[in-house]
Protein backbone atom coordinates (compact mmCIF):
# COMPACT_ATOMS: atom_id res chain seq x y z
CA UNK A 1 0.00 0.00 0.00
CA UNK A 2 0.88 3.63 -1.19
CA UNK A 3 -0.44 5.81 1.72
CA UNK A 4 -0.56 9.90 2.17
CA UNK A 5 -2.58 12.97 1.57
CA UNK A 6 -3.69 14.32 -1.88
CA UNK A 7 -0.83 15.42 -4.29
CA UNK A 8 1.77 13.70 -1.96
CA UNK A 9 2.63 11.37 -5.04
CA UNK A 10 0.84 8.20 -4.56
CA UNK A 11 -0.27 7.33 -7.98
CA UNK A 12 2.83 8.43 -9.55
CA UNK A 13 4.89 6.55 -7.56
CA UNK A 14 2.65 3.49 -8.46
CA UNK A 15 3.13 4.78 -12.01
CA UNK A 16 6.82 4.38 -11.93
CA UNK A 17 7.03 0.99 -10.06
CA UNK A 18 4.44 -0.60 -13.13
CA UNK A 19 7.02 1.14 -15.43
CA UNK A 20 9.86 -0.95 -13.72
CA UNK A 21 8.07 -4.11 -13.58
CA UNK A 22 7.20 -3.76 -17.50
CA UNK A 23 10.85 -3.74 -18.06
CA UNK A 24 11.46 -6.86 -16.10
CA UNK A 25 8.76 -8.44 -18.40
CA UNK A 26 5.77 -8.35 -15.58
CA UNK A 27 2.20 -7.45 -17.27
CA UNK A 28 0.36 -4.27 -15.72
CA UNK A 29 -3.77 -3.76 -14.71
CA UNK A 30 -5.25 -1.09 -13.07
CA UNK A 31 -8.02 -0.60 -11.47
CA UNK A 32 -9.15 2.45 -9.99
CA UNK A 33 -11.89 3.57 -7.97
CA UNK A 34 -14.31 6.51 -8.31
CA UNK A 35 -16.06 8.50 -5.66
CA UNK A 36 -18.84 9.23 -7.34
CA UNK A 37 -22.16 7.16 -6.99
CA UNK A 38 -22.91 4.87 -10.26
CA UNK A 39 -19.85 2.95 -10.40
CA UNK A 40 -20.89 -0.91 -11.03
CA UNK A 41 -20.09 -3.29 -8.20
CA UNK A 42 -16.18 -4.45 -8.14
CA UNK A 43 -15.61 -1.56 -10.55
CA UNK A 44 -12.03 -2.15 -9.37
CA UNK A 45 -11.72 -5.35 -10.18
CA UNK A 46 -13.69 -5.46 -13.45
CA UNK A 47 -11.40 -2.50 -14.85
CA UNK A 48 -8.32 -4.93 -14.95
CA UNK A 49 -10.40 -7.71 -15.98
CA UNK A 50 -12.22 -6.53 -19.20
CA UNK A 51 -8.51 -4.97 -20.14
CA UNK A 52 -6.93 -8.45 -20.28
CA UNK A 53 -9.91 -10.43 -21.76
CA UNK A 54 -9.52 -7.56 -24.59
CA UNK A 55 -6.26 -8.46 -25.11
CA UNK A 56 -6.43 -12.17 -24.67
CA UNK A 57 -7.14 -15.35 -26.64
CA UNK A 58 -10.39 -17.64 -26.53
CA UNK A 59 -8.36 -20.65 -25.92
CA UNK A 60 -5.85 -18.45 -23.29
CA UNK A 61 -8.74 -17.47 -21.52
CA UNK A 62 -10.79 -20.43 -21.13
CA UNK A 63 -7.85 -22.24 -19.58
CA UNK A 64 -6.85 -19.57 -17.30
CA UNK A 65 -10.48 -19.11 -16.43
CA UNK A 66 -11.86 -22.90 -15.92
CA UNK A 67 -15.15 -23.10 -14.62
CA UNK A 68 -14.87 -20.07 -12.94
CA UNK A 69 -15.54 -18.09 -16.27
CA UNK A 70 -19.38 -17.91 -15.88
CA UNK A 71 -19.45 -16.35 -12.76
CA UNK A 72 -16.99 -13.99 -13.65
CA UNK A 73 -18.56 -12.99 -17.12
CA UNK A 74 -22.11 -12.27 -14.20
CA UNK A 75 -19.88 -9.07 -13.31
CA UNK A 76 -17.67 -8.50 -16.70
CA UNK A 77 -20.15 -9.76 -19.60
CA UNK A 78 -17.31 -9.02 -22.69
CA UNK A 79 -15.88 -12.43 -21.62
CA UNK A 80 -19.17 -13.81 -23.04
CA UNK A 81 -17.92 -11.96 -26.70
CA UNK A 82 -15.09 -14.06 -26.43
CA UNK A 83 -16.42 -17.62 -24.63
CA UNK A 84 -19.82 -17.48 -25.54
CA UNK A 85 -20.30 -20.83 -24.87
CA UNK A 86 -20.53 -20.64 -20.94
CA UNK A 87 -22.69 -22.62 -18.96
CA UNK A 88 -25.44 -20.37 -16.93
CA UNK A 89 -23.53 -20.88 -13.07
CA UNK A 90 -25.54 -22.84 -11.28
CA UNK A 91 -28.02 -20.86 -8.42
CA UNK A 92 -26.77 -21.11 -5.12
CA UNK A 93 -27.60 -18.74 -2.30
CA UNK A 94 -26.38 -15.05 -2.26
CA UNK A 95 -23.60 -16.48 0.41
CA UNK A 96 -22.31 -18.90 -1.90
CA UNK A 97 -23.12 -16.97 -4.67
CA UNK A 98 -20.55 -14.33 -3.57
CA UNK A 99 -17.86 -17.25 -2.28
CA UNK A 100 -17.75 -18.51 -6.00
CA UNK A 101 -17.10 -15.22 -7.46
CA UNK A 102 -14.34 -14.45 -4.94
CA UNK A 103 -12.75 -17.77 -5.52
CA UNK A 104 -13.23 -17.64 -9.41
CA UNK A 105 -11.73 -13.94 -9.50
CA UNK A 106 -8.53 -14.93 -7.38
CA UNK A 107 -8.01 -18.24 -9.64
CA UNK A 108 -7.92 -16.53 -12.58
CA UNK A 109 -5.45 -13.87 -11.09
CA UNK A 110 -2.89 -16.99 -9.88
CA UNK A 111 -3.36 -18.85 -13.51
CA UNK A 112 -2.72 -15.66 -15.61
CA UNK A 113 0.34 -15.07 -13.54
CA UNK A 114 1.77 -17.91 -14.25
CA UNK A 115 2.07 -17.56 -17.58
CA UNK A 116 3.72 -13.98 -17.38
CA UNK A 117 4.13 -12.09 -14.06
CA UNK A 118 1.52 -9.70 -13.12
CA UNK A 119 1.02 -6.41 -10.93
CA UNK A 120 -2.43 -4.76 -9.88
CA UNK A 121 -2.66 -1.43 -9.16
CA UNK A 122 -6.06 -0.77 -7.31
CA UNK A 123 -5.34 3.24 -6.92
CA UNK A 124 -7.71 5.34 -4.69
CA UNK A 125 -9.08 2.55 -2.43
CA UNK A 126 -10.32 4.99 0.35
CA UNK A 127 -13.03 4.98 -2.14
CA UNK A 128 -13.46 1.64 -3.24
CA UNK A 129 -16.70 -0.28 -2.21
CA UNK A 130 -16.41 -3.17 0.80
CA UNK A 131 -17.48 -5.86 -1.74
CA UNK A 132 -14.44 -5.04 -3.75
CA UNK A 133 -11.41 -4.84 0.15
CA UNK A 134 -13.62 -8.14 0.97
CA UNK A 135 -12.13 -9.92 -2.25
CA UNK A 136 -9.06 -8.25 -1.94
CA UNK A 137 -8.53 -9.15 1.77
CA UNK A 138 -10.28 -12.81 1.76
CA UNK A 139 -8.85 -14.19 -1.51
CA UNK A 140 -6.60 -12.80 -3.18
CA UNK A 141 -4.54 -11.51 -0.27
CA UNK A 142 -4.36 -14.90 1.33
CA UNK A 143 -3.44 -16.78 -1.92
CA UNK A 144 -0.21 -14.22 -3.24
CA UNK A 145 2.32 -16.11 -1.22
CA UNK A 146 2.38 -18.76 -4.19
CA UNK A 147 1.59 -17.01 -6.69
CA UNK A 148 3.69 -14.61 -9.14
CA UNK A 149 1.35 -11.35 -8.07
CA UNK A 150 2.08 -7.94 -7.12
CA UNK A 151 -0.51 -5.56 -5.95
CA UNK A 152 0.38 -1.99 -5.40
CA UNK A 153 -2.98 0.05 -3.53
CA UNK A 154 -3.04 3.67 -3.40
CA UNK A 155 -5.42 5.72 -0.70
CA UNK A 156 -5.55 8.87 1.13
CA UNK A 157 -4.78 8.43 4.94
CA UNK A 158 -6.74 11.53 5.69
CA UNK A 159 -9.83 10.34 4.40
CA UNK A 160 -9.58 7.06 6.80
CA UNK A 161 -11.93 7.01 10.14
CA UNK A 162 -12.01 4.04 12.12
CA UNK A 163 -15.34 3.56 10.55
CA UNK A 164 -14.28 3.23 6.85
CA UNK A 165 -14.35 -0.31 5.25
CA UNK A 166 -10.25 -0.18 4.16
CA UNK A 167 -9.49 0.79 7.88
CA UNK A 168 -10.88 -2.92 8.36
CA UNK A 169 -9.62 -4.53 5.45
CA UNK A 170 -5.76 -2.59 6.31
CA UNK A 171 -5.91 -3.88 10.15
CA UNK A 172 -6.73 -7.51 8.79
CA UNK A 173 -3.94 -7.44 6.00
CA UNK A 174 -1.42 -5.94 8.48
CA UNK A 175 -1.46 -9.95 9.85
CA UNK A 176 0.37 -11.24 6.51
CA UNK A 177 3.49 -11.88 5.98
CA UNK A 178 3.15 -10.46 2.33
CA UNK A 179 1.80 -7.38 3.50
CA UNK A 180 3.83 -3.95 3.48
CA UNK A 181 2.52 -0.29 3.77
CA UNK A 182 4.28 2.42 2.98
CA UNK A 183 3.57 6.63 3.89
CA UNK A 184 4.53 9.07 1.36
CA UNK A 185 6.13 12.52 3.00
CA UNK A 186 6.77 15.27 0.87
CA UNK A 187 10.12 16.16 -0.64
CA UNK A 188 13.34 17.45 1.46
CA UNK A 189 14.32 21.00 1.34
CA UNK A 190 17.43 20.20 -0.17
CA UNK A 191 15.26 18.34 -2.91
CA UNK A 192 13.00 21.77 -3.57
CA UNK A 193 15.62 23.80 -5.29
CA UNK A 194 16.19 20.48 -8.09
CA UNK A 195 12.05 19.76 -8.57
CA UNK A 196 11.95 24.02 -9.36
CA UNK A 197 14.86 23.96 -11.43
CA UNK A 198 13.50 20.52 -13.42
CA UNK A 199 9.97 22.36 -13.90
CA UNK A 200 10.68 25.92 -14.51
CA UNK A 201 13.79 25.37 -16.02
CA UNK A 202 15.46 28.34 -14.31
CA UNK A 203 18.02 28.18 -11.08
CA UNK A 204 15.95 29.80 -8.26
CA UNK A 205 16.87 31.99 -5.56
CA UNK A 206 17.56 30.49 -1.94
CA UNK A 207 14.85 32.58 -1.07
CA UNK A 208 12.45 31.41 -3.27
CA UNK A 209 13.27 27.75 -2.88
CA UNK A 210 13.21 28.04 1.06
CA UNK A 211 9.41 30.22 0.36
CA UNK A 212 8.16 27.06 -1.69
CA UNK A 213 9.13 24.76 0.97
CA UNK A 214 7.86 26.40 3.69
CA UNK A 215 4.36 27.42 1.90
CA UNK A 216 4.03 23.51 0.19
CA UNK A 217 6.10 21.92 2.64
CA UNK A 218 7.30 19.40 -0.11
CA UNK A 219 3.87 18.30 -1.73
CA UNK A 220 4.90 17.75 -5.32
CA UNK A 221 1.75 18.17 -6.29
CA UNK A 222 0.86 21.42 -4.45
CA UNK A 223 4.66 22.40 -4.99
CA UNK A 224 4.04 22.15 -9.22
CA UNK A 225 0.61 24.41 -8.81
CA UNK A 226 2.45 26.88 -6.77
CA UNK A 227 5.09 26.87 -9.78
CA UNK A 228 2.79 27.17 -12.21
CA UNK A 229 1.28 30.51 -11.02
CA UNK A 230 4.96 31.82 -10.29
CA UNK A 231 5.48 31.00 -14.20
CA UNK A 232 2.19 32.64 -14.93
CA UNK A 233 3.08 35.45 -13.38
CA UNK A 234 6.66 35.90 -14.34
CA UNK A 235 8.32 35.16 -11.09
CA UNK A 236 10.29 32.67 -12.22
CA UNK A 237 12.26 34.25 -15.41
CA UNK A 238 16.16 33.78 -14.43
CA UNK A 239 16.91 36.61 -12.35
CA UNK A 240 13.77 37.52 -11.15
CA UNK A 241 13.59 36.60 -7.97
CA UNK A 242 17.14 36.91 -6.81
CA UNK A 243 17.00 38.35 -3.01
CA UNK A 244 13.52 39.13 -3.82
CA UNK A 245 10.98 38.85 -0.83
CA UNK A 246 8.76 36.42 -2.11
CA UNK A 247 5.08 36.23 -1.17
CA UNK A 248 3.22 32.76 -2.36
CA UNK A 249 -0.32 32.84 -2.55
CA UNK A 250 -2.43 29.32 -3.17
CA UNK A 251 -3.23 28.07 -6.50
CA UNK A 252 -6.46 27.19 -7.56
CA UNK A 253 -5.74 23.17 -7.88
CA UNK A 254 -4.29 23.21 -4.08
CA UNK A 255 -7.39 25.09 -3.17
CA UNK A 256 -10.05 22.33 -4.57
CA UNK A 257 -7.73 19.85 -3.19
CA UNK A 258 -7.99 21.40 0.23
CA UNK A 259 -12.11 22.70 -0.18
CA UNK A 260 -12.82 19.33 -1.42
CA UNK A 261 -11.29 17.89 2.65
CA UNK A 262 -13.13 20.78 3.82
CA UNK A 263 -16.44 20.05 2.95
CA UNK A 264 -17.00 17.27 4.33
CA UNK A 265 -16.57 18.85 7.81
CA UNK A 266 -19.71 20.01 9.80
CA UNK A 267 -20.22 23.63 10.00
CA UNK A 268 -19.16 24.06 13.58
CA UNK A 269 -15.90 22.24 12.55
CA UNK A 270 -15.21 24.60 10.13
CA UNK A 271 -16.14 27.71 12.34
CA UNK A 272 -13.72 26.68 14.99
CA UNK A 273 -11.04 25.78 12.32
CA UNK A 274 -11.46 29.12 10.39
CA UNK A 275 -10.81 30.90 14.08
CA UNK A 276 -8.29 28.44 15.03
CA UNK A 277 -6.18 29.34 11.50
CA UNK A 278 -6.01 33.07 12.01
CA UNK A 279 -4.51 32.54 15.92
CA UNK A 280 -2.07 30.59 13.37
CA UNK A 281 -0.09 27.53 12.53
CA UNK A 282 -0.74 26.03 16.27
CA UNK A 283 -3.32 27.02 18.95
CA UNK A 284 -4.05 25.95 22.51
CA UNK A 285 -8.09 24.72 23.27
CA UNK A 286 -8.35 27.17 25.99
CA UNK A 287 -8.07 29.99 23.95
CA UNK A 288 -10.01 28.58 21.02
CA UNK A 289 -12.81 27.60 23.53
CA UNK A 290 -12.89 30.98 24.82
CA UNK A 291 -12.74 32.84 21.61
CA UNK A 292 -15.83 30.42 20.46
CA UNK A 293 -18.23 31.50 23.12
CA UNK A 294 -21.60 29.83 21.50
CA UNK A 295 -20.06 26.34 21.99
CA UNK A 296 -19.67 24.62 25.94
CA UNK A 297 -16.59 22.40 26.60
CA UNK A 298 -18.32 19.12 25.14
CA UNK A 299 -19.31 20.62 21.87
CA UNK A 300 -15.63 21.95 21.41
CA UNK A 301 -14.06 18.93 22.20
CA UNK A 302 -16.46 17.33 19.22
CA UNK A 303 -15.18 19.74 16.98
CA UNK A 304 -11.24 19.07 18.12
CA UNK A 305 -11.78 15.37 17.76
CA UNK A 306 -13.51 15.69 14.05
CA UNK A 307 -10.67 17.85 12.99
CA UNK A 308 -8.43 15.38 14.41
CA UNK A 309 -10.06 12.29 12.57
CA UNK A 310 -9.72 13.95 9.60
CA UNK A 311 -6.20 14.91 10.04
CA UNK A 312 -6.44 18.52 9.50
CA UNK A 313 -4.84 18.95 12.97
CA UNK A 314 -2.50 17.13 15.07
CA UNK A 315 -1.88 17.07 18.84
CA UNK A 316 1.19 19.09 20.05
CA UNK A 317 4.25 16.44 20.72
CA UNK A 318 5.29 19.36 23.59
CA UNK A 319 2.05 20.11 25.30
CA UNK A 320 -0.70 18.84 26.43
CA UNK A 321 -4.24 20.66 24.62
CA UNK A 322 -2.25 22.46 21.95
CA UNK A 323 -3.26 21.45 17.92
CA UNK A 324 -1.06 21.77 15.04
CA UNK A 325 -2.69 22.32 11.56
CA UNK A 326 -1.32 19.23 9.68
CA UNK A 327 -0.69 21.54 7.04
CA UNK A 328 0.25 25.24 6.62
CA UNK A 329 -1.70 25.43 3.24
CA UNK A 330 -4.62 23.88 5.42
CA UNK A 331 -5.17 26.88 7.50
CA UNK A 332 -3.70 29.33 4.38
CA UNK A 333 -7.12 28.66 3.25
CA UNK A 334 -9.21 28.26 5.89
CA UNK A 335 -8.08 32.67 6.50
CA UNK A 336 -8.29 33.28 3.12
CA UNK A 337 -12.16 32.18 3.19
CA UNK A 338 -12.96 35.44 5.25
CA UNK A 339 -13.50 38.83 3.76
CA UNK A 340 -10.58 41.58 5.08
CA UNK A 341 -13.15 42.87 7.67
CA UNK A 342 -13.78 39.66 9.58
CA UNK A 343 -10.23 38.64 9.70
CA UNK A 344 -9.22 42.07 11.05
CA UNK A 345 -11.82 42.21 13.76
CA UNK A 346 -10.83 38.29 14.79
CA UNK A 347 -7.27 38.94 14.91
CA UNK A 348 -8.38 42.09 16.86
CA UNK A 349 -10.49 39.20 19.46
CA UNK A 350 -7.65 37.02 19.83
CA UNK A 351 -5.46 40.05 20.91
CA UNK A 352 -7.31 41.08 23.47
CA UNK A 353 -8.26 37.07 24.79
CA UNK A 354 -4.53 36.72 24.42
CA UNK A 355 -3.74 39.95 26.72
CA UNK A 356 -5.99 38.71 29.23
CA UNK A 357 -5.54 34.83 28.97
CA UNK A 358 -1.55 35.90 29.09
CA UNK A 359 -2.49 38.27 32.24
CA UNK A 360 1.33 39.67 34.52
CA UNK A 361 3.19 37.69 31.42
CA UNK A 362 2.39 39.44 28.77
CA UNK A 363 6.17 40.87 28.24
CA UNK A 364 6.98 37.50 27.76
CA UNK A 365 4.26 36.94 24.62
CA UNK A 366 4.83 40.66 23.38
CA UNK A 367 6.37 39.23 19.56
CA UNK A 368 3.01 36.91 19.38
CA UNK A 369 0.76 39.97 20.93
CA UNK A 370 2.53 42.77 18.70
CA UNK A 371 1.13 40.63 15.33
CA UNK A 372 -2.54 40.17 16.05
CA UNK A 373 -2.04 43.96 17.45
CA UNK A 374 -1.29 45.00 14.41
CA UNK A 375 -3.13 43.35 12.29
CA UNK A 376 -6.34 44.52 14.15
CA UNK A 377 -4.93 48.23 14.02
CA UNK A 378 -8.05 49.11 11.63
CA UNK A 379 -10.18 48.49 14.65
CA UNK A 380 -8.52 48.37 17.58
CA UNK A 381 -6.28 51.49 16.97
CA UNK A 382 -2.32 51.61 17.20
CA UNK A 383 -1.37 52.23 20.66
CA UNK A 384 -1.01 48.70 21.91
CA UNK A 385 0.72 47.76 18.52
CA UNK A 386 3.54 49.79 19.41
CA UNK A 387 3.44 49.00 22.91
CA UNK A 388 3.97 44.99 22.06
CA UNK A 389 6.20 45.72 18.77
CA UNK A 390 8.78 47.69 20.96
CA UNK A 391 8.51 45.11 24.14
CA UNK A 392 8.77 42.25 21.25
CA UNK A 393 12.25 44.82 20.07
CA UNK A 394 13.70 44.97 23.41
CA UNK A 395 13.28 40.84 23.94
CA UNK A 396 15.04 40.36 20.78
CA UNK A 397 17.74 42.69 21.28
CA UNK A 398 18.62 40.76 24.50
CA UNK A 399 18.92 37.63 23.07
CA UNK A 400 21.12 38.86 20.29
CA UNK A 401 18.76 38.43 17.72
CA UNK A 402 19.39 41.93 16.01
CA UNK A 403 17.18 41.08 12.79
CA UNK A 404 14.01 40.51 14.31
CA UNK A 405 14.63 42.86 16.63
CA UNK A 406 14.86 45.49 13.82
CA UNK A 407 11.58 43.66 12.11
CA UNK A 408 9.80 44.81 15.46
CA UNK A 409 11.08 48.38 15.89
CA UNK A 410 10.15 49.04 12.01
CA UNK A 411 6.78 47.85 12.69
CA UNK A 412 6.11 49.89 15.73
CA UNK A 413 7.88 53.02 13.61
CA UNK A 414 5.80 52.43 10.86
CA UNK A 415 2.61 52.60 12.65
CA UNK A 416 3.43 55.93 14.52
CA UNK A 417 4.63 57.45 11.07
CA UNK A 418 2.75 60.64 10.93
CA UNK A 419 1.40 60.49 14.11
CA UNK A 420 1.40 63.61 16.93
CA UNK A 421 4.35 63.02 19.09
CA UNK A 422 3.49 60.89 22.62
CA UNK A 423 1.40 58.70 20.79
Amino acid sequence: MLAGEPGIGKTRTAQELASHAETLGAQVLWGRCYEEDGAPPYWPWVEPVRYYVSNADADQLRSQMGSGGADLAVVVPEILVKLPDLETPPALDPDQTRFRLFDSVATFFKNAAQAQPLMLVLDDLHWADKPSLLLLLEFLARQMAESHILVIGTYRDAELTREHPLSETLAQLYRSPVFQNTVLGGLESTDVGTFLQAASGNQASPELVDAIYSHTEGNPFFMSEVIRLLGEQGELESGSNKGATVTLGIPPGVLEVIGERLNRLSAECVQALTTASIIGREFSFRLLRNLEVEFNEEQMLEVIDEALINRLIQESADALERYQFCHALIQQTLGERLSASRRVRLHGRIAEALEELYGADTENHAGELAFHFAEAEPVLGLEKHVKYSLLAGEQALSSFAYEDAQAHFQSGLSAKQGQPDGR
